[in-house]
């Protein structure tokens, strides 16, 4: 039994970030929580462990009490059993050397024995997939896969609680699936579960019962059924428009040719070659672990290929540093905190410009304006929730008006509200004449955005089409390259 007494809460230097919130977890409900960025849907979440106020200190009003044990006067490491919390950025929690030491080295701290351990590690590795990973470094998974291991971390721990923020964020289809039905499967075996997330749809239905907050304080608390209509009212649950200008020149300004790409004995990539041209708007699209990111990274030149080439305006990248293209060839990582290296989010965006000598005010301003960072701007990039971080990071990049604008997984960690401004900026760009790559797991923007996708599997290119087209292709849908439409948590 989870219960929070009026509870509000500011990190140090900063205003109230929980203003009055109250409620009760039941022991083996299954409990959704969702809300805007900022909303305070991750503050709840540090404050279910004791996180908050012991690691992150701050002003703390109220009180929490996990199976009658108030997390004021226990340290984390006394509430380890009780509540099993997988962070919202899965880099963050891992740090062992192989996936499988990552997966043990929660077992071991709870003294199991060898064969205890090698029976969980078994156990939840046929469970989400993980097999081929447990001898792979995590700092060379995908994303999605990084999540999946930061998952299987936790849940072979077997908590009381199992306590989640974002488990959907950077997962494919097939991924999202795995990770819906072993939630269902613990809630069953009587844990509760709690879930924090911005993706949403099937798994919303396994749920109980649904929080959402707005401004950290909640707007509804209910049942799953009568929260869906909640969340389309907030726009919580994105609304695409449709009727957008697809025309796009001919002219190619980057061409891949048989790119290929090796990470010792793996084989990331595998005769890729594509053609993007002047001003459309491409999604690359493909499961975890496909290339995707790899492929990316080919495009400014942070990674050389291992055979093949990629020329950017007839120009061979090959021999060009990424600080040479910088200035029209713009990538915005995966993980924002890779991205980052400045002390204030006003410096983090304007560095590039600066940089570059390409400062343009009234462009900062419709910035700042855009990614809704007026408020961000003297704070810490570092000290920010994952979708803040995320929205700074797409906008460093654009800030530098880059001819190429490279950008991955830029709907992970955001709600409803930014991706519908962030597909009529991108649209608003096209017609400005940039031209846009996103790598994506998003179905559902990327029909709202591209002109084209590109569907990668195993390394390979499989597909080149329209999104019309490609999503209906069943040849597509039974290779597993591509998720059918409405089966993703949206």
């Amino acid at each position: 039994m989870i219960r929070l007494r009026d509870i509000r809460y500011r990190y140090p230097h900063t205003g109230w970030v929980l203003k009055g919130v109250d409620f009760s977890v039941k022991d083996c409900e299954y409990l959704f929580i969702g809300g805007a960025n900022g909303s305070g849907k991750s503050t709840l979440a540090y404050l279910f462990n004791g996180l908050i106020p012991h690691f992150f200190g701050g002003t703390l009003q109220g009180t929490v009490t996990i199976d009658d044990l108030n997390t004021l006067e226990h340290k984390v490491f006394e509430l380890f059993s009780h509540v099993g919390l997988v962070l919202q950025n899965a880099d963050a929690q891992l740090f062992n050397s192989t996936v499988e030491d990552e997966i043990a080295f929660g077992l071991e701290s709870l003294g199991l024995s060898g064969a205890e351990i090698d029976n969980r590690i078994r156990e939840i590795s046929r469970t989400l997939k993980l097999e081929d990973l447990l001898e792979r470094s995590p700092a060379t998974l995908s994303g999605g896969e990084k999540r999946l291991v930061a998952i299987a971390s936790v849940l072979c721990l077997n908590p009381s609680v199992l306590l989640l923020d974002e488990p959907y964020g950077d997962l494919d289809w097939e991924a999202v699936e795995r990770v819906r039905q072993a939630l269902s499967e613990v809630n069953r075996s009587g844990k509760t579960v709690i879930v924090i997330e911005q993706r949403m749809g099937k798994f919303l239905h396994d749920t109980s019962r649904c929080l959402i907050l707005e401004q950290g304080k909640l707007l509804y608390e209910g049942a799953p059924q009568s929260a869906h209509e909640v969340l389309l009212n907030a726009h919580l649950l994105p609304q695409y428009s449709t009727g957008r200008n697809r025309s796009s020149g001919k002219e190619p300004l980057l061409i891949a040719q048989d790119l290929s790409y090796r990470i010792k004995e793996k084989e990331i990539l595998k005769g890729v070659s594509l053609e993007l041209r002047k001003g459309e708007t491409l999604a690359l699209i493909g499961r975890n672990g496909s290339g995707k990111t790899t492929l990316l990274k080919h495009f400014n030149g942070l990674l050389r290929p291992t055979s093949g080439r990629v020329t950017f305006k007839g120009e061979e990248i090959q021999g060009k540093a990424p600080s040479e293209l910088a200035a029209e060839v713009g990538l915005s990582f995966q993980n924002p905190n890779d991205q980052f290296f400045k002390y204030r989010v006003k410096d983090e965006v304007m560095a590039g410009p600066r940089i570059l000598g390409k400062i343009q005010e009234d462009w900062l301003q419709e910035i700042w304006q855009v990614f809704d960072l007026h408020e961000l701007l003297d704070r810490s990039p570092y000290r920010l929730s994952e979708g803040e971080k995320k929205r700074v990071a797409l906008a460093s990049i654009l800030a530098t008006r880059p001819k190429l604008l490279v950008l991955d997984e830029p709907t992970s960690g955001q709600d409803g509200r930014f991706r519908e401004a962030l597909a009529t900026l991108m649209a608003e760009l096209k017609n400005r004449g940039f031209t846009i790559v996103i790598a994506t797991h998003d179905l559902e923007f990327a029909q709202a955005v591209a002109d084209r996708w590109i569907v990668l599997h195993e390394g390979r290119v499989v597909a080149d089409g329209s999104p019309r087209d490609l999503w209906r292709d069943e040849g597509l849908i039974r290779l597993g390259a591509i998720g059918r439409p409405n089966s993703d948590v949206g």
